[in-house]
């Protein structure tokens, strides 16, 4: 029983030093005041913050069960190390699609990041139409129809890549009129 809350503790360590490493590598950024035709639409920084709280928060209940389970108070079982440690992954899990997800704009040209795809590549020639879904919500798709990413209103540079979008004649269409 020690045995799985010593391997449960190291594996909150190791989930801590890979958010960090993640959270180091996402900082590193070309500086989007500097010009409209290169920057990163991404998501909120607050989501990001958000999620990192969460995953703190876990990882901190984590460990005072971890203590008290240990001291042998039976009001805590493995099921609040489970729950805690469930919920630190899915606020790491956040910290990092967050951090990974966004698209690069540099000029005329476009790099889509996604967590478990591959990095995207395409010309702004290469989208075919837009959609504003009912929220204000971007959907972009290329000239086969098929969609490329949603980007949400609130996404930090979404008016330049709306421009954007507009300066080269691509169509744009709302899905939801008001």
């Amino acid at each position: 029983m020690i045995e799985t809350i010593i391997r449960y503790i190291v594996i909150a360590i190791v989930l801590g030093v890979i958010g960090e490493v993640i959270s180091h590598l996402s900082s590193k950024t070309i500086d989007e005041d500097i010009s409209t035709t290169h920057y990163r639409v991404k998501v909120p920084a607050v989501l990001k913050y958000a999620c990192m709280s969460q995953f703190i928060l876990g990882m901190v209940m984590f460990l005072v069960f971890s203590y008290f389970y240990l001291q042998g108070n039976e009001t805590v079982e493995m099921g609040h190390l489970y729950v805690s440690s469930i919920f630190g992954t899915i606020g790491f899990y956040g910290v990092a699609w967050a951090s990974i997800w966004g698209v690069q704009v540099d000029d005329s040209q476009l790099e889509i990041h996604r967590i478990f795809h591959t990095k995207k590549v395409l010309c702004i020639t290469d989208i075919g139409q837009v959609i504003i879904d009912k929220k204000d919500a971007m959907i972009l798709y290329d000239k086969m129809g098929k969609k490329l990413i949603k980007i949400d209103a609130l996404s930090d540079n979404y008016d330049h890549l709306l421009n954007l979008l507009k300066s080269q004649n691509i169509e744009i269409s709302n899905k939801y009129l008001k």
